[in-house]
Parts: structure tokens; sequence; C-alpha cells
């Protein structure tokens, strides 16, 4: 604790040193310049152009970029002299002084090429990596060099601050929930669809930021709502026109990979198609699509590694262990309907099936010198099929009403077939239980949400109201049948248990938010409002063991009929001011809330709860565009109700080594959270550093009891639980919290055209349990430390050298003398070279995973060497063919660690191993090319730059 009031005192001693600075540099007057950039040879505006404002001894005071039209617009600091610098690559600067009686119109600024060249390499200058403005990073994608026919991950990988591991995009220490193209939403929220299927060379701008609510945005009042996005604005020649790629490959072990995607793009209409067959574990879209792929699987750290990507020739290790199948269509339709609606839908279908195969070892401490050791192995089956569709439509009824309307709908169908054979011994060497267990099982499931925000706008400018409506329905039918036996090996005795369950879940809920605002002077405004909302879900779960004549007979003692209710209302107040670069907003909020749960069978009982809270949060934030420095701290506050699962008071004895049972007398949590940004760029240098920092707590934390039996023990009067079984409950506990520090710095290495980027991060988490009655506290501090180097040399030459190191020490307060500390080592080699502009190619991804201080058997050091070769022709190299080899030393493998309130479990699981496969690609590319598109410039193709979002 004394580090974590350490680190919170040093970020508020800078967060003062920013507020002082910040109120000396709006004291300064400034004068607006403006102007526009041409092409001297087109007589075209030229869009990207980068407008610098230096002081006479050449340090950077302000930037800009010119937009579509070769408009800059640039505060200018009121100091006597200022020295103003227009660049753009492949073009002559211009260099000017500008005096304060100067005219603050510049006028035309004509750009020369720069036709120095060195036999038939041009000379370059460097490309801007980006600029901060506001809350959004902007990064310019023509800095970053990658290979042909490469696609947008490649590109987003190369971003400073940015991460992409097992399948999760973090940006700047967070998780990465959404990616828009030009602003719209593309295939719904799924982050991982449109980095897989968008190419790179289509891309103008990357952009990272803090995305507010729907209603935020039409009111202009911050109500603290964020989501992590990425927005991709693409060049505009890639606007207008079809673009895409399809492929096809056999291989090895029959296996085969073939899909593909097609962009169908004029103005605002456009519409995208995508396709994916192939049983190589690859996808190419998120987990979200795949409920039930990994089921059963524990996550936590390390790595299940998946196919090399068939048409995109990307390495893609997601959360992809065992063997998979996949088969996946999508449609995506984005247009502008008249000049006040614009509309966004897609659909997604995947089917997939998955064979795993899984060895765990659990280590559970049940008191300061006794613990108990499970282990387990697992063969299982999941086939899935999901249906996904949504919409987005914006509507400026007119210039007083705006509309937003975004409707969800999915259907999704589960079949899992598990084979569990598992054993429990102690520290003292005795074995305890042992059980062998068959389970089959369907889940069908669908799910229908809606959300409306509408907005009304007063005469009076910053008056509005506004209502925000959320409705959601869902479904969930399952139906499973259990065999299973079990040895008690004091009694060496064997138990058999023969059962079928049926489980009927169905909810509604809703949420209506009203905010009105009002301005409370040129640079202030203020807001009140209402929230009232209901999550009804019903339960019903009906459990029926076959007795001796093999006839179904109804299991009390395993079956529940169960309604859960929580209505919320709640009362807000706030208030905001925004002056230049500092922005600031707080509410405070009253909330009354109301637990009603009911059971109706086996034996009725009424639970009811109410809870009234405070809930402050605030928002403050600074930007100096002269320095390029962003600074941002959020404080929240939220309450989060016990779901239904953990309410309802039936056992769950899908292992019967390892049961569970709700628990209807759980209160709601309540938890604090801060989160601070800071976030700078040096444009001049190309350096860029972001630090991210979170602490939260939780009070009724939901925690668990887990209760391990000495002897044979009944549940609830009827379940028999075996020695050495487990049972665990959900809780309410204190002495929940977590902290975590994410740091990047990145600067470029001019000798050898590369960029090296340092990623630290640091977490500290407590989590509180119950065991056998005993409170123990299981403490994880994570301490790793990242470095990438990432080459910028050309299409032709592209590696990356990345190595990150964590170590993980492991506290529990029940024994202080056990070592469960562990260190995992992920280093990644991608290497691409191509000796003939393109056509002839190789490469390789080497990655490499350190294991130590896991159970016995799991410590290895595993290598997994992925290597091409190809060659394209045709046109413009619009065609591929190419060999790839997966794993090719075949030690491919996926080990992983979770750390719960009073265990350690580490999982070993089978992934796709050695296979060939041939492919070939073909590129789709056919544009309406701008009026001028460049001409003969020495550097082709469109401009770089600008932004329409």
């Amino acid at each position: 604790m004394r580090n974590l009031y350490k680190t919170i005192f040093i970020v508020s001693c800078l967060f003062l040193v920013f507020e002082a600075y910040g109120q000396r540099t709006q004291g300064q007057n400034q004068i607006k310049l403006r102007g526009t950039v041409m092409d001297g040879s087109t007589q075209t505006p030229m869009n990207g152009a980068n407008i610098l404002i230096k002081t006479v001894t050449d340090s950077l005071l302000v930037g800009g970029v010119t937009d579509a039209q070769g408009k800059f617009e640039v505060n200018r600091p009121d100091i006597p002299q200022v020295k103003i610098e227009i660049k753009f690559i492949g073009y002559e600067t211009i260099t000017k002084t500008h005096n304060l009686r100067d005219p603050s119109d510049l006028g035309t600024l004509v750009l020369k090429e720069d036709t120095q060249t060195l036999g038939e390499v041009i000379i370059e200058g460097q490309s801007p990596v980006g600029e901060m403005r506001g809350d959004t990073t902007s990064f310019n994608a023509s800095a970053f060099k990658t290979k042909e026919n490469g696609m947008a991950e490649d590109l987003v990988r190369k971003l400073p601050g940015v991460t992409i591991a097992n399948g999760e995009v973090q940006a700047q220490g967070e998780a990465v929930q959404k990616i828009l193209v030009d602003g719209r939403e593309f295939f719904g929220s799924d982050p991982n669809i449109a980095l897989r299927n968008l190419p790179a060379d289509a891309i103008d701008r990357v952009e990272v930021l803090d995305q507010k609510s729907d209603q935020s945005r039409l009111t202009g009042f911050d109500d603290g709502t964020y989501t992590k996005t990425i927005n991709i604005i693409l060049r505009e020649d890639r606007k207008n026109g079809k673009f895409g790629r399809v492929y096809g490959g056999y291989g090895t072990d029959d296996r085969y990979s073939a899909g593909g995607s097609v962009n169908l793009f004029n103005g605002d209409r456009r519409v995208s198609i995508l396709g994916l067959f192939n049983n190589v574990n690859q996808q190419n879209f998120s987990s979200e699509d795949l409920a039930g792929v990994n089921a059963n699987a524990s996550g936590g750290r390390g790595r299940g590694r998946g196919g090399w990507g068939g048409g995109g020739g990307s390495f893609y290790g997601g959360n992809d262990i065992g063997t998979i199948t996949t088969n996946a269509i999508g449609l995506n339709y984005s247009d502008k309907l008249g000049s006040k609606v614009n509309l966004t839908g897609s659909y997604f279908f995947n089917n997939s099936n998955n064979s795993l195969r899984q060895i765990t070892n659990r280590e559970t401490v049940i008191n300061e010198s006794l613990t108990q050791y499970y282990q387990e192995n697992l063969v299982n089956t999941v086939e899935n099929y999901n249906h996904r569709a949504n919409a987005r439509i914006e509507a400026d009824l007119n210039d007083k009403n705006s509309l937003i309307i975004t409707p969800n709908i999915s259907f999704s169908t589960r079949k899992t077939f598990s084979d569990r054979d598992a054993f429990t011994s102690n520290n003292a060497g005795d074995s305890l239980s042992a059980l062998r267990s068959i389970t089959d099982a369907e889940n069908n499931s669908y799910n229908i949400s809606n959300n409306i925000t509408y907005r009304y706008k007063f005469d009076k400018k910053g008056r509005t109201f506004s209502t925000d409506i959320f409705t959601n329905w869902n479904n969930n039918d399952q139906y499973s049948e259990l065999l299973a036996a079990s040895v008690d090996y004091d009694r060496n005795a064997v138990d058999t248990t023969l059962q079928e369950t049926d489980v009927l879940s169905k909810g509604f809920n809703y949420r209506v938010n009203m905010t009105w605002t009002e301005p409370l002077g040129e640079k202030s405004i203020g807001t009140v409002g209402y929230q009232i909302g209901n999550n009804k879900t019903d339960s019903d779960q009906r459990t029926r063991v076959f007795n001796e004549e093999m006839q179904p007979v109804l299991d009390t003692a395993l079956s529940n009929v169960f309604e859960n209710k929580f209505i919320t209302q709640r009362l807000r107040t706030g208030y905001a001011y925004n002056n230049e670069g500092w922005n600031f907003n707080v509410n405070l909020d009253y909330q009354n809330a109301r637990l009603d749960n009911e059971a109706t069978f086996p034996n009725p009982g009424v639970f009811n709860r109410d809870f009234n809270n405070i809930l402050p949060s605030a928002h403050v934030s600074f930007r100096n565009r002269e320095t390029g420095m962003n600074f941002r701290i959020r404080y929240r506050t939220n309450t989060d109700e016990p779901s239904v699962s953990q309410l309802q008071n039936v056992v769950n004895n899908q292992n019967p080594l390892n049961l569970s049972v709700g628990n209807p007398t759980l209160s709601q949590s309540f938890q604090n959270s801060i989160f601070a940004n800071i976030g700078k760029f040096n444009m001049e240098k190309n350096r860029s550093f972001f630090m991210f920092l979170n602490y939260s707590s939780t009070n009724n934390y939901i925690g668990s009891s887990t209760f391990i039996a000495e002897q044979d023990t009944l549940i609830n009067g009827d379940v028999l639980l075996r020695k050495g079984g487990q049972i665990r409950m959900p809780v309410n506990l204190d002495g929940n919290f977590n902290t975590r520090l994410f740091m990047s710095y990145g600067t470029p290495i001019q000798k050898i055209k590369s960029k090296i980027n340092f990623n630290t991060r640091l977490g500290f988490t407590r989590n509180p349990g119950l065991i056998n009655g005993e409170r123990n506290l299981n403490d994880n501090i994570d301490l790793s430390q990242g470095l990438t180097l990432t080459s910028n040399i050309s299409k032709d030459f592209d590696f990356t050298i990345s190595t990150t190191g964590t170590y993980t020490i492991v506290n529990s307060s029940l024994q202080e003398n056990l070592d469960q500390n562990y260190y995992i080592q992920e280093s990644n080699l991608r290497l691409y070279y191509s000796p003939n502009d393109g056509k002839l190619f190789v490469g390789n991804n080497i990655n490499n995973s350190l294991y130590s201080g896991l159970s016995e058997g799991f410590d290895q050091s595993v290598w997994l060497w992925n290597i091409e070769a190809g060659y394209r022709f045709a046109k413009n190299n619009k065609a591929e063919l190419k060999v790839v080899i997966f794993d090719l030393l075949n030690q491919n493998n996926s080990i992983q660690r979770t750390i719960s309130d009073v265990a350690v479990t580490d999982v070993y699981t089978n992934v796709l191993t050695r296979y060939g496969l041939l492919t070939f690609t073909y590129i789709i590319g056919n544009f309406k090319q701008p009026e001028n598109n460049g001409g003969d410039r020495p550097w082709g193709g469109p401009r770089r730059g600008g932004r329409t979002w």
C-alpha cells in the first residue's frame, strides 16, 4: 500500500505542475494563422501537409495539418517573432518568419517537388508519426512501412502504445472495444474483423480515442462513459471503387484454408462481404462470436497459438486452443440516406467445431499447513452455430431534433461433449477421491436489444433535452445429460450418477435515462437527469435422476425455480467547464436500488434488499498544443448487482468433485475507480510517451466461499459431497482492490530506419476469499517489461523483434511461506524480405514462450517457427502463390496459469501442430481515381493525411 500511495502522490504532483503550467500558457494571447497549401506541379490542394510553428531557435511551439482542401488554421503564440515551416514528404520545405505586425492570413503557399536523387534512390524526409488532438491520438499511416499486401493489423501493430496479443488489441494500456472505419461501425463492435480484412495500403490515418456515449456526444455534456476505440480513416482514393482479396489453399493432413473479403465503395455507400472457411484455427473475428469454442478452458497467462492466416499472410495467435474448423460469412452495409440520415448494418454467421484435450493441475490452500491437489484430464468437443445482426441509424431530423437507433439481435446453438478423468490428493500424499464423468449438452439462446437516443436542441445555445432508452430480451434453453462414477478411497467404494437436466432462463431489462442541460455561461454547462431501470430474470432448473429401473425421477435437491428483479432509480446533477486546453466536469448521483428474489420451488422463499448510494464522478483533462502534452484524470463510482446464477440456491453437480451453488442473500457491490492518462508527442522528433494508471477498490466484492470436505458431507441436506470434494458459493467480502500502471515510450533509430518502443506494466491485485470458513487474501503482483524494435525501411524489407518478460509474485495469507511465484517470457521475431520489388518473397515468424515456476511438467521453453515463401505475379503483383509451413519444429502447445482467491491452476491444452499449406491469393483493386492522382510525383499515389470524423 505504501508504494501505491507514493504512486498516487507522484501523479498528483504531476497534475499540479501541469495545472500551473497550463495556467501560464493560457494567459498568453494567441493569433490564428490561416492559409492554403498547393501542389506546385498540379496546382491542386495538398491534404496532410504539416504546418510547424517554431521559435527562431527551432524549438517547436505548435503544429497542424492541412485538410482535404489544403487549408489550415494554427494558433500562433503571442511572441514577437516565430518561424513557420510547411512540410510534405517529397517536397521542398517552405520556411517563413512571422512578426506580430504581419498579416494573419498567409494566403496560398506553393510546395515544389524535391527532385534530389542519388542514383535511383530518392532522398526521403521523415514522415511525422502523428499528433495529439484533444483526447485523440492521430497516427499518420504513411509513417509506418508495411509489407506488400499487408493488412490493417500489420499497420496497427507498429503504432506506439498499441499491442496485439492472444487476439486482444490494447491501446495505451486499455483493451480496445471497438474499431470504426471513417467513424462508422464495421461489422458491429468486433475489433478484429476490420484489422484482419482491411488492407494496410488503403489507410490514411489511425486514431486512438476514448469515445463518449451517444448521449454525451449529442448533448455536449460528458457523462463519464467511455469506450476505448480505434478509428481507421481510409485514403480518399479508396473510397470509390472495389478492393479486397480472395484466397484458397490446401495442404498436408487435409488442412485447408479459403475465403476472402470484397469491399464495394461508392462515396457514402459502402458494402463489404467476407467469408472464411478453414481447419487451421484461423478466425478473423473475436471470441464473442465463438461462444463455447473455449468451453471449459481456463483463461489467464500463457498462450494458445493457431494457424498462419491463409489469405493475409499474417500469423494469428489468438484464443484458439484445440483444433478448430471454422465457417463464417458476413455482410456490412453503410450509406447516407439523403442529407440527414446515416445507416450502418451488418449480418454475421459463423459455425465452428473445436476438439480439445486438457491437463489441469490445481493447488488449493486450505489452511496454514494443509494443501489439496486436483488433477484432471479432459477431452472436449464443442460445436457452435451463431447468427448476429445489428444496425445503427443516425438521423438529424432538423436543426433541433436528432435521433440514434442501434438494434442488435443474435441467435446461437452450442453442442458440447466432455469426457473428464479427475483425481484429488493432499500434501501428505493421501489419495482422497477420483472421478470419471461424461457430459453431453445442447444450448439454444437468443438475445435481442435496442437502444434509442433522442435529443432536442433549444434556441438557447447549450440548452438540450435528451433521453436514452435501452431494452433487452434474452432466452437460454439448455439440456444436458451426466453419467459419472466417483471413487471414495477411504470407503473403497464407487458411487454412480445418471441424470438429465433442463434449464430455462428468460430475461428482460430496460433502462430509461432523461437529461436536461443548461448553459451557465460561455464556458460552462449544468445538467440534471433521472434514470430508471429494471433487470428481471426467471430461471427454471429441473434435474431428473434415473433410478434402478432406468426411469427418470425429479431430484428436488438439484432443481429450483427462481425469479430475480433488480430495480434502480437514479437522480443526477452535474457541472462542466471548458476553457481552451482545460476541461472539467463533476457529477453527483443519488441511486435507490431494490433487489427482489423469490424462490417458488422446491422451497418457497422471498429475499428482498434495498440499497441507497451516493455516486460521485469527476473528470478533468488538460491539453497543451504547444508542447504536445495531454493529461486526463477520471474518477467514478458504480454498483454491480449479482447475477441470477449467483443468486439461485441450487447445486450444480456437472463435476461431482467440484460443486457450485448460488447464494440468494447476496448484496450488490460498490466500486470506486480512478483513471489517469498522460500522453505526449514530439511531432518534430517522432517521439511518443503514454502513461495509464488505474486504481479501483470494491466494497461487498462478490467473491467465493470454498468448502473442502474432510469427510462425506451432505449439501443442502440432500446432495452428497465426498471426502476431498469441494463446493463453491458466492459471498460478499471486503478487501478487494487492484492497481495497474502502464507506460510506453517510443523513439526512432534513424541509422537503421527503425523505431524502438519500451512498454512497462505494473499490477497489484488483492482477491479475498473464504476457505472452510477461514479468510484468505490472495495478492498478485505483476512486473512486466517489454521491448519492441520495428523496422520502417520499405515494403520489401520488414522486421519486428519483441520480447516481454512478466514476473508474478503470489502471496497467500493462509500460507505465507508458500512459493507460487512464476515467470513467463514471450519473444517474437517477424521477418519479411522481397529481393525484387515484391515478386519473390520469404517470411519468418519465430515465437518463443518460456515458462518458469509452474507445476511439475509445465516449466518449458516452447518454440513456434512458421515460414513462408512465395511469388507474386500478374499486373501490380495482384496474384500470389505461396507455401506456408506452420510449426516447423513441431513444438506448439498452450500453457496457461490462473490465480483465484484460494487456488492456483495450471492448464495444458492441445493446439494445432505442424502442417504445410499451398495457397493462391488474388488481390482485387479497381478504383475511380481522383481528378489528379499525383501525376509523376516521386512518391506516386495519393497524399496522406486529413480527418473525416
